[in-house]
């Protein structure tokens, strides 16, 4: 079992916290040739990642493809059995992949120095997805309940990326309005079972940032 994309990603990012959680069974790596290549395109004519390929099955979408490993793979179960538990999770990652992620992403392509009404909006924005999520999350160790699920994993990313462009925006404190959340993030990020997976996401973004560096250092002088 494959899975195409980069850990700078943090949809890519999501579904390897979940093959992580399950204890293993899937590989990750960049696809020969690329996303916009013939053959991925091939399989995902969409031309984004992640991308899990199963035999012959090829699934995009990282939710999706969550769902599925948690499905196929040993480990533990990632998602409740109890109906009204499992609507929470479900609700959980339908909020955050509707509103948490469109908001931070699009502050994350709004430069420091840009349009202010814009940035104004965006933080706006961002910090609402943010109520709504703390509104929903449970008085738990998890996001829903006191063991490891899929709200857990889809949280983690969108927060992470919050994190850090509300840095870059010069928001401070946004989560201390947010107790449900302060507590949540605490235990997610102390997380041992995650810490590998946390450890290699950083390290790749990292990696993204310098290049990104380099690169407009080399246009302003060329500049």
């Amino acid at each position: 079992m494959k899975l195409y994309g980069s850990l700078a990603s943090p949809f890519v990012a999501r579904c390897w916290l979940t093959v992580t959680a399950k204890g293993g069974g899937a590989d990750l790596e960049m696809y020969e040739g690329g996303i916009k290549s013939d053959g991925y395109l091939a399989m995902i004519p969409i031309g984004k990642m992640p991308l899990l390929v199963d035999g012959d099955t090829a699934i995009p979408e990282s939710g999706v493809i969550c769902e599925y490993l948690d499905q196929v793979l040993p480990g533990p179960a990632l998602a409740p059995t109890d109906p009204t538990a499992l609507a929470r999770m479900r609700l959980l990652n339908h909020i955050t992949d509707l509103y948490l992620y469109p908001a931070a992403i699009a502050l994350l392509r709004l430069p420091a120095d840009g349009d202010a009404a814009a940035i104004d909006s965006a933080k706006t924005d961002a910090l609402k997805a943010l109520d709504y999520v703390e509104h929903f999350l449970g008085e738990t160790k998890f996001a829903e309940g006191d063991t490891l699920t899929l709200a857990d994993i889809t949280l983690h990313g969108a927060v992470n990326l919050a994190k850090l462009v509300f840095g870059n925006h010069g928001v401070e404190g946004w989560l201390e309005p947010r107790p449900k959340l302060k507590t949540w993030w605490g235990n997610i990020t102390a997380n041992t079972t995650l810490k590998p997976a946390f450890d290699q996401i950083q390290e790749a973004l990292d990696a993204f940032r310098k290049r990104r560096a380099e690169e407009a250092a080399k246009k302003a002088a060329a500049d």
